[in-house]
């Protein structure tokens, strides 16, 4: 039976505590230690979970006893924190968004590639089973071709996560922070990423992008129609077109059923399902089982959200950004 692989945190706020319960969840890892600047941080979590706190990285990144790191911190690190993990001969899982730009990105999937190293962005939902079924039904024909999608996905962020996403120094705003979901679900759903991209955004007072909707036209035909913010509240919901019916999905950012319509090609319905396929109270266990999986098989990149997929999305919202004329310091 094979060791497990061993794990360490860079960061130590509420998405690294929900990392850590899926590693513990998880059968073939062991959490082994965890790095934040802030000494009490370090400390406090290192209590919760019986393991080693480190106030320097650095020290976290020379233990031996170390495989694969999981990057937590705030957006404008994840670069900094990735490479240093990269050069130090460790696995990475890092936090999306991946980096702030294409740039930064290219430089971490290069580097991994010539280390020999896995390298994964933690779009934890992509894995989850109801994501699964859902493209598997769509795949088999269930409504037919697919030609129009629409995901909103908003919220009125509360005290302590608004200065993250207004403070331009930590890359914040609302398409890093929350639209990379659902530009990458409709992504997901149609296997390729979008030929022609419009965007429009409307600006916090702090210069980062509240409100922020996307339209994208896809290889096959399809079309899709993405809305986002952190300051306005919406119904969060995904709603699938095709040729022969649609799928209606609540609160798809990480919903358990959605509802199929199939129709004879007038505005009858024939048929109507709703489907539940349940996922774990912790969906981070999906992306820690599909990081051991990939590592133990010798891959550098998961299939199911590849490193060019990664890059070819980092880019799409340069451009977007590029449009709105958004540049975070040091770009």
């Amino acid at each position: 039976m094979s060791k497990p692989l061993q794990w360490g945190i860079i960061g130590a706020g509420n998405i690294a505590h929900k990392l850590a319960e899926a590693v513990n969840y998880d059968p073939d890892s062991t959490l082994v230690a965890a790095a934040s600047k802030t000494p009490g941080k370090a400390k406090a979590f290192a209590e919760k979970y019986r393991i080693d706190a480190h106030t320097h990285y650095e020290e976290l990144l020379q233990r031996a006893d170390i495989d694969v790191i999981y990057v937590a911190t705030t957006h404008n690190f994840h670069f900094e924190n990735t490479l240093s993990a990269l050069e130090a001969g460790k696995h990475v899982l890092v936090e999306k968004p991946f980096t702030v730009n294409a740039k930064q990105a290219k430089i971490l999937i290069d580097t991994a590639r010539d280390k020999g190293l896995f390298l994964m962005e933690a779009i934890w939902v992509r894995f989850l089973p109801s994501y699964q079924h859902l493209k598997t039904l769509l795949k088999s024909g269930i409504i037919g071709k697919l030609r129009y999608i629409t995901a909103t996905f908003t919220g009125i962020a509360p005290p302590h996560y608004a200065p993250r996403l207004i403070d331009p120094a930590l890359a914040g705003g609302v398409t890093l922070d929350m639209g990379i979901y659902p530009i990458t679900f409709t992504n997901f759903l149609l296997d390729a990423l979008p030929q022609h991209i419009t965007s429009l955004q409307t600006p916090n007072p702090s210069g980062v992008d509240e409100i922020a909707v996307y339209q994208f036209k896809y290889p096959n035909e399809c079309l899709a129609s993405i809305g986002s913010s952190f300051n306005l509240r919406t119904k969060q919901e995904a709603m699938i077109y095709g040729t022969e019916g649609y799928i209606e999905f609540p609160n798809f950012q990480e919903g358990q059923s959605f509802t199929v319509y199939q129709h004879n090609g007038n505005m009858d319905d024939l048929f109507c399902e709703t489907i539940t396929i349940e996922n774990h109270e912790n969906g981070f266990i999906y992306q820690v089982a599909e990081t051991v999986a990939c590592i133990r098989a010798g891959k550098l990149q998961s299939d199911t959200i590849t490193l060019n997929e990664t890059l070819e999305t980092m880019q799409l919202m340069d451009n977007m950004r590029a449009d709105w004329g958004l540049k975070y310091p040091g770009e």
